[in-house]
């Protein structure tokens, strides 16, 4: 038996697709208005049973995050960036943004 939650995400962005000027910087996780995403962060990093929409939320952050238009303009590890991209998009469990992260951290960008 697993203790892991997949999820397909279905629903409509609530993250905005919107970047700080003036490089395009993402918007942080922490200033997310209603509530929900940094509730949904704090239960990840506290290690609690994540809800499919936390994990569904957590990804959505992350796609944002990586796509951000200050990455390209760093100019260093194209190949991983891409590949971080294309993998943000198919976030569905607990270990696969722990495994996000861990790729994210190896080219020293922290989303969180």
């Amino acid at each position: 038996m697993s203790d892991e939650i997949r999820v397909t995400i279905y629903q409509p962005k609530r993250i905005p697709n919107v970047y700080r000027p003036p490089m395009g910087f993402p918007l942080n996780w922490k200033d997310e208005t209603s509530g929900e995403l940094p509730h949904a962060v704090f239960r990840f990093f506290g290690s609690h049973q994540l809800s499919p929409e936390e994990i569904s939320l957590i990804a959505e952050y992350c796609q944002h995050y990586i796509n951000a238009p200050c990455w390209d303009a760093t100019g260093g590890f194209p190949a991983e960036l891409a590949s971080l991209r294309q993998s943000a998009n198919s976030i569905s469990s607990v270990s696969g943004i722990n495994q996000w992260i861990d790729g994210c951290l190896q080219i020293a960008i922290d989303p969180f």
